[in-house]
This record gives structure tokens, C-alpha cells and sequence, in this order.
């Protein structure tokens, strides 16, 4: 299974990429929005050769368009739009109607990482703990 992240935070980057590639993942890093929706919906995209299962994404990435304008972007491209996608925040997200509509999982930070890996066993294959 292959999986998009999305991160701006150094740390928190190398940490999740460690983790879901010991779980077994594939994991492209994409360390901007705009590396991201390049990447994904450009005219050379990776995507045509190596389509991602999962996308996890920070709501609030330093110096670029928040992680919601990214999934809205995604989400506006048919490959992109049953997508399952993490939204990560260290902030309050009150907003549920956006979440609904972005139909994305919340996942506040700080987070464990079992948190984590749950979270995408649930998303890809519900009522299984094991990985296909």
C-alpha cells in the first residue's frame, strides 16, 4: 500500500515515514502543498505510475495554501474524490461540516503513533488489523 504524506514539520515527517514504512508501507513525502498537488495533478504526475491508497495531510502548513485547500484541490479531480485522506492539526478543528464535506478523518496532534496506524487499517480495510 502506498501513502501520500503531506508535512511540513521535519520531525514529525521522518517520524511518521519511519513508522508506517516499518509497518510495511510505501511512502512518498511530499514537503509542501505545492509539491503535493504537483506531484499528484500535474502534468508529469507520479500519480500515473505510482497511485497512492491513503493521504495524509497537516491542516496548517508554514508558507503555503492550508492542507484543507489541497484536499479540496484533490478532491475536485475524479482519481482523487473516494480518496481516503487524514487531516492532522495540533489546533482546535471545530468546523465538522468541513470535514464532512472535505470527507477526510481527523486526527488531532499529538498523536500516537499506534493512533496513526490504526487510523489507516480502519480507513483501507475496516474490521481487519492485519495489512494485505
Amino acid at each position: 500500500m502506498h501513502i501520500g504524506l503531506l508535512e511540513d514539520d521535519a520531525a514529525i515527517q521522518e517520524m511518521l515515514r519511519l513508522v508506517l514504512e516499518e509497518e510495511g508501507y510505501t511512502v512518498t513525502v511530499y514537503p509542501t502543498a505545492d509539491a503535493s498537488l504537483n506531484a499528484l495533478l500535474g502534468p508529469s504526475s507520479e500519480q500515473k505510475n505510482k497511485p497512492i491508497d491513503l493521504l495524509i495531510v497537516d491542516w496548517r502548513l508554514s508558507g503555503s495554501a492550508p492542507g484543507t485547500e489541497v484536499i479540496r484541490k484533490l478532491r475536485s479531480n475524479a482519481s482523487f474524490d473516494s480518496l481516503p485522506i487524514i487531516l492532522t492539526t495540533a489546533a482546535a478543528f471545530n468546523d465538522t461540516d468541513e470535514l464532512e464535506n472535505l470527507h477526510v478523518s481527523l486526527l488531532e496532534k499529538p498523536f500516537a503513533v499506534d493512533d496513526v496506524v490504526a487510523l489507516i487499517k480502519n480507513l483501507v480495510h475496516p474490521g481487519s488489523t492485519t495489512i494485505d
